[in-house]
């Protein structure tokens, strides 16, 4: 029984490092590889597009943080039958109302993007020829 656990001992490391490094575990993680790269979309890299995706998510960070605390305040000052507790439940139903106006009034806004610079046609002059006493010196060489 000691001989038997003394050679699985030495003999099992071996067996799962040969295992670790089989074909069929390299496969699986080329395919979770390809697979996390193909999820990467091409416009995440736009930085306009992160901005935008970064500036939605901290407003919606906000409503929930003023919606919560507006609803921890308000079952807490009805548990409690507490008038200040309700008083500070409508001083963040007031602020979200608020915040829901100012996003509403940022959305209206027009938004002012610079137009443009008028592209003029390129000019490519008159033809003339040139003859060699027009030439730079090192030219004629």
């Amino acid at each position: 029984m000691v001989l038997g656990g003394l050679w699985a001992a030495l003999l099992l490391p071996s067996f799962l490092d040969s295992r670790h490094d089989a074909p069929l575990t390299s496969t699986k993680s080329f395919d979770r590889r390809i697979a996390k790269l193909a999820s990467l979309r091409a416009d995440a890299a736009d930085p306009v597009e992160l901005k935008r995706r970064q500036v939605i998510a901290r407003r919606r960070r906000v409503m929930v943080a003023l919606i919560g605390a507006a609803l921890i305040t308000l079952l807490a000052a009805i548990a409690s039958g507490s008038i200040p507790l309700l008083l500070v439940s409508l001083a963040f139903d007031g602020m979200f109302v608020a915040y829901l106006a100012a996003l509403n009034a940022v959305q209206d806004r027009p938004r002012s993007r610079p137009e443009p610079a008028p592209v003029e046609p390129v000019g490519y002059g008159e033809l003339r020829l040139v003859g060699e006493d027009d030439l730079p010196e090192a030219a004629n060489r």
